[in-house]
């Protein structure tokens, strides 16, 4: 992983902007920090014009004059500041709009291990931190700089104004100003250690806050009453999280208490000098107003230089966290390697002596386990839950990879293969499958856009019964879906969202298709549909179906039958069964309530 210190970070966001050709930001640096920096000045000569009056040594047409001009430099300073500041404000906005992208092609890109990792998340939720809003992190970076540059200018202004009297007070004011800055410091990096507890309790109570106000679990809620558990925990998981920030606020207190004896003590010294000069005769009392409001100026825009400063480090910080996790190459998989098969090649997937665990467990999922699944095999993979059927998905589909032992493709390491072209080799249908905010249409075609791939999207949706539902529909296959997004579209049945996503499948028309529990939410004779539908398409293609009903097996070349302990049975369906183990149990138990059904329904029916 690559480390970013403040300053590198601070660089890489100033070559950001030259990336993205806005080079022009920098002369608004430039002005922003001139005409800003000379306004605090401006605003301390007014009350010695005004005593210089009182006292007879300028008249009053002079005053006024003087006035106007000071008042009109002021007007043309803020005016030219705040203009700079909203066009360079915009061009911000545009610098994280490039990071969001960034942020995408992460997600997309990065190994699928890490996305179920939750110490991964944790990290993104703190890197991600950088880009929540405009007022922290990354943006708030570049707003800062203006606004520091011209603190800069104006401290330097005021030390020259305060040495014509002084040279003391103003290296007291600035040795003053260094300790306030290392006390912020203190505390910014007090707070960065925090940031990882800080993300945690965060992301804990924001699940639990979603769930609570999230409609997709508000029939479990009631019917359950889980109201009361659900929120007993939000309130457990909130207060952890406010505990965090109280103990970050309590150091920012404690510490706090040394930033003001700092000042107190700049503030004595640096007033004794200046009452001191005048009662020996340096200064008279329009120049000791003068320059007791250039104390008091410089202070303030010291202590705010420092705490603007401190801001800035607090935004760094999260930005360098971002960064490093970014560019950590150690995410991704390299995008070289041996290309995909071509369509029409028949796949052979062979493990040897795979060994799996899933990422901070001990328990192995899989353990030396070796397997083969024949080219243009249609193969069943049963069992009991939690037997690993989906890791076994999971690996095929190189979204994990074995800790030890290897999985060959056609005889040759999944690893040697390009992760994007590994991919375009499987057609699968997830038990976790999703439904995205776009027409029926796009769900299954993605960004193909001629009409041929529209027609065999259309298709693909008929194959698996949905063509009259999506023809009564007023917009037919441009109907949007998720209508909380769309107010027009429609929300389907999750009968009808598992056959979209089968369809997804179909339209992709990999080498191995593998089903995984895609038909749990239709009934028997949906299923056997899909079923028949699948067998009929990939009767050239490997292909593994996984299911708890065991009506896909007769579909199927070999059976592989698994529980807690790994792969048990390996056969036809007749050599499984005359085994008289677990598959036979599985079908016989799975049999008796098909048949009691039956029964039922011809005891109703003799009634009728």
């Amino acid at each position: 992983m690559n480390k970013f210190s403040i300053l590198s970070t601070l660089k890489k966001q100033l070559q950001l902007i030259k990336e993205v050709k806005m080079s022009y930001l920098y002369l608004c640096y430039a002005l922003s920090a001139i005409f800003g920096g000379m306004i605090p000045i401006i605003s301390v000569f007014y009350a010695k014009l005004i005593i210089d009056v009182i006292q007879g040594s300028k008249n009053e047409q002079e005053l006024i004059i003087r006035v106007v001009v000071l008042t009109m430099a002021s007007v043309i300073c803020f005016s030219i500041k705040t203009m700079i500041g909203g066009f360079a404000g915009s061009k911000y906005i545009r610098l994280r709009q490039n990071e969001f992208n960034r942020c995408a092609r992460l997600y997309h890109d990065v190994d699928y291990k890490y996305i179920e990792d939750s110490r991964f998340q944790d990290h993104v939720n703190v890197g991600f931190r950088a880009l929540e809003s405009d007022g922290r992190g990354f943006q708030h970076v570049y707003s800062m700089l203006g606004i520091l540059a011209a603190d800069f200018v104006s401290i330097v202004l005021f030390f020259v104004l305060i040495s014509q009297f002084s040279i003391w007070i103003g290296i007291i004011c600035i040795v003053a100003a260094c300790m306030i800055t290392w006390i912020n410091r203190s505390i910014s990096n007090y707070a960065h250690t925090k940031e990882d507890d800080e993300a945690r309790a965060f992301r804990q109570a924001n699940y639990f806050n979603n769930t609570c106000s999230d409609f997709a679990y508000g029939k479990d809620i009631r019917v359950f009453e889980l109201k009361f558990p659900l929120l007993k925990i939000y309130q457990d998981k909130s207060k952890q999280y406010v505990q965090v920030i109280r103990e970050i606020e309590d150091k920012k207190l404690k510490i706090g208490f040394f930033e003001l004896a700092v000042l107190l003590i700049q503030d004595a010294i640096s007033y004794y000098l200046i009452v001191q000069g005048f009662f020996q005769g340096q200064l008279g009392l329009a120049s000791v107003s003068l320059y007791l409001s250039s104390v008091v100026g410089f202070t303030t825009i010291m202590r705010t230089f420092s705490e603007n400063l401190s801001i800035m480090m607090t935004d760094l910080k999260l930005s360098s966290t971002y960064f490093e996790m970014v560019m950590d190459q150690s995410y991704y998989s390299e995008n070289t390697g041996r290309m995909a098969f071509d369509k029409e090649t028949p796949i052979e997937i062979e493990f040897k002596n795979v060994s799996f665990r899933y990422p901070n467990t001990k328990r192995y999922i899989l353990k030396d386990f070796n397997f083969k699944i024949h080219a243009k095999e249609k193969l069943a993979i049963v069992g009991t839950n939690g037997a690993g059927k989906t890791t076994i998905v999971k690996l095929i589909c190189g979204l994990f990879e074995p800790e030890s032992g290897e999985i060959l493709i056609n005889g040759i390491k999944a690893s040697e293969f390009c992760k994007q072209e590994y991919y375009k080799m499987f057609s699968a249908v997830f038990q976790d499958f999703e439904i995205y905010a776009g027409s029926i249409l796009e769900n299954v075609i993605g960004n193909d856009t001629d009409e041929s791939s529209k027609e065999r999207g259309r298709m693909c949706l008929k194959r698996v019964g949905l063509e009259e539902t999506i023809e009564s529909l007023p917009h037919g296959y441009d109907t949007s879906l998720v209508k909380s997004i769309d107010p027009k579209g429609v929300d389907l049945s999750g009968g009808q969202k598992q056959k979209v996503a089968i369809a997804r499948a179909l339209y992709k028309n990999g080498n191995v298709v593998i089903l995984d529990e895609p038909t749990s939410a239709l009934d028997a004779l949906a299923e056997a549909e899909i079923y028949q539908s699948f067998d009929d398409l990939v009767s050239n293609k490997t292909a593994i179906y996984i299911s708890h009903r065991l009506s896909s097996t007769k579909f199927c070349d070999k059976i592989a039958f698994f529980d807690e302990n790994g792969l048990q049975e390996y056969g036809t369906h007749e050599e499984l069964m005359a085994l008289k183990k677990g598959y036979y149990h599985m079908f016989e138990v799975q049999g008796q309530y098909y048949q009691k059904g039956e029964a039922k329904n011809e005891r109703k029916e003799c009634l009728a």
